[in-house]
């Protein structure tokens, strides 16, 4: 790639201004709607996989070694900032208050992180930095859904669902 890895580090450090933006501050969601960015990652995650697979194809154990790891790291993380997510519900049905979470930020930031030196310090880009970053893709949707359920739960318990 021209330019060296500098211009990878552009459309990420876009991305981590953007959840920067969203997630410092509290935001108000509605049920529905918090579920389109995790449908959104999994589209986005399954045209990277196959974007990746064009260029530099890999077993599809190992995507699937890759998906299912990121997946079951991802969950616990989730559940952690769900737990750790303050919500209240609104004047309106099905909308609700989210506290500020700067925690998300980090966790994205080191999965971001952690996708870009795989792919940096790897420069053949072989299928282990490919499994790698589907991984660290699979983290960030297990992390997205489960800390999601969590929080629907908590607001369900508030009894305005």
């Amino acid at each position: 790639m021209s330019g060296g890895p500098w211009v990878q580090l552009i459309p990420l450090a876009v991305v981590v201004a953007i959840l920067a933006i969203r997630l410092i501050r509290p935001q108000r969601i509605s049920v529905t709607r918090m579920w389109i960015a995790p449908i959104a990652l999994c589209l986005l995650t399954a045209w990277a996989i196959y974007a990746n697979q064009m260029l530099n194809p890999a077993p599809p154990l190992e995507i699937a070694v890759g998906l299912i790891a990121g997946g079951i790291i991802g969950i616990p993380f989730g559940v952690l900032r769900g737990r750790h997510t303050a919500v209240r519900p609104t004047d309106r049905r099905g909308v609700m208050y989210l506290g500020s979470s700067w925690v998300t930020l980090v966790i994205f930031v080191a999965a971001f992180g952690l996708r870009y030196a795989a792919r940096a310090l790897m420069p053949q880009r072989g299928s282990l930095s490919a499994t790698i970053g589907d991984a660290c893709l699979a983290f960030a949707i297990a992390f997205l859904v489960s800390s999601y359920v969590v929080i629907f739960r908590k607001y369900e318990a508030t009894g305005s669902a």
